[in-house]
């Protein structure tokens, strides 16, 4: 879409006037903006999507600017802008649509893996991965997940037992929730989950369109590892694993490395916070 819009409002301006290929991304910045400021969009779909959107607008009016160019060289008597060619550019977006419908992409599996040193033995930090109440909203550090997208923090887990199965409950702020069901636990030494999203809290106070159990993006499950070191510090390991299913799979693997790191390195941070006082 912003490719053709891009296209499109090049071919609309003078004949070689390069404006055309400014006007679609500081129309896009600006609508973004807007949106976030009136609550419409989170900041999190803003912040993957514009710079992919701006590059592919100023790419349409590159090549419709070259393609008047061309044309002009030519002696084309037809004009590049004309009635026929802007039909085919606004179609251009519908047709890869079904196209990716067509064909959908394969689901890709990612892990994300981050690891903190504790100065205490793995005894003293095992309670802290079952249960964590209570937590301040200074506690962790300052992350761009939390402080600049605006992803809510963690503000209380504990583990239940339900229906023979152990659960970790967790809250992030006030309204979100969401479940870690324990698949496998090594006292001491590990403990695996699975996630369970029980409503619609994480896009509702997030980003209403990334959802966690979606057709693009699961969030699969995680886990905790323990590893005793010699000088008697722990290394504390912790993985989420999720699936996505794009063919953009490099860029948006790239987002949700940050994003997730930054969620699991503010969590490594209160623990060992925690841990130390």
């Amino acid at each position: 879409m912003p490719f053709s819009v891009g296209a499109i409002f090049t071919l609309a301006f003078g004949r070689y006037s390069p404006v055309g290929c400014l006007v679609p991304p500081v129309a896009l910045g600006f609508g973004a903006i807007v949106l976030v400021q009136l609550g419409l969009e989170g900041m999190v779909c803003i912040a993957m999507v514009m710079p992919f959107w701006f590059v592919a607008a100023l790419g349409g009016g590159a090549v419709a600017l070259f393609w008047r160019y061309a044309a002009s060289r030519e002696g084309e008597p037809s004009e590049p802008g004309n009635r026929t060619n802007v039909i085919a550019l606004a179609a251009l977006p519908f047709a890869m649509i079904y196209a990716e419908e067509m064909a959908p992409p394969a689901w890709q599996d990612a892990y994300v893996t981050r690891s903190i040193e504790l100065a205490a033995p793995a005894a003293e930090v095992w309670p802290m991965l079952s249960s964590i109440p209570d937590i301040d909203p200074g506690e962790g550090m300052n992350t761009f997940t939390h402080d600049w997208l605006g992803i809510p923090r963690p503000s209380d887990a504990h583990l239940v037992e339900r229906d023979g199965k152990l659960v970790r409950k967790a809250r992030w702020g006030e309204h979100i929730r969401f479940e870690e069901i324990v698949t496998e636990i090594r006292p001491g030494e590990s403990m695996k989950w699975r996630f369970a999203f029980p409503d619609t809290s994480v896009q509702d106070h997030t980003d209403r369109h990334v959802s966690p159990d979606g057709e693009m993006l699961k969030i699969v499950g995680g886990g905790y590892h323990l590893t005793p070191m010699a000088d008697g510090k722990t290394r504390l390991t912790l993985t989420t694993h999720y699936r996505m299913r794009s063919r953009l799979s490099w860029y948006f693997g790239w987002w949700g490395d940050r994003m997730l790191g930054d969620v699991e390195r503010n969590v490594l941070a209160i623990i060992e916070q925690r841990v130390m006082a």
